[in-house]
């Protein structure tokens, strides 16, 4: 098992998704979380309202705690055979919208994710992901 999660990564996510957005002349919240989804690090733009900060956090969360984008979650979660389950009664903290992507070692090993909110799904998927690209290297 690797080092966890670290400040720099996860700061250096948060940093990176704020400053994509204002590019793009958006204002969002990025939250990075550890494998366990606990928050790590929440940076917000001026601006963001409260749904913003906390659909960022559950994005991240829900990435973190399935391993997988959050895009791919909720086709999950839409599934017919989720109908009997559906996830949010499983727990109140997943989120299956768009936005929220882990953060993976080279090997493979899930170490948190990065959640993005404000903008709309797919703005925020592109800028989560973008984030996470950015701390690339040095969490290989």
């Amino acid at each position: 098992m690797r080092e966890p999660l670290s400040y720099e990564i996860a700061h250096g996510a948060a940093l990176a998704a704020l400053q994509a957005a204002r590019a793009e002349g958006h204002k969002v919240c990025a939250v990075v979380v550890n494998r366990s989804g606990v928050t790590k690090i929440l940076l917000s733009d001026d601006g963001v309202g409260p749904l913003g900060v906390e659909t960022a956090r559950r994005k991240a969360y829900t990435s973190a705690v399935s391993g997988v984008p959050t895009a791919k979650f909720a086709a999950f979660a839409a599934s017919p055979q989720m109908r009997v389950a559906p996830p949010h009664l499983v727990d109140a903290n997943l989120l299956p919208v768009a936005g929220g992507v882990p953060i993976v070692t080279a090997d493979g090993e899930v170490i948190g994710a990065i959640g993005v909110g404000g903008a709309d799904d797919v703005t925020d998927d592109r800028i989560a992901n973008q984030a996470r690209d950015a701390v690339a290297e040095i969490v290989a």
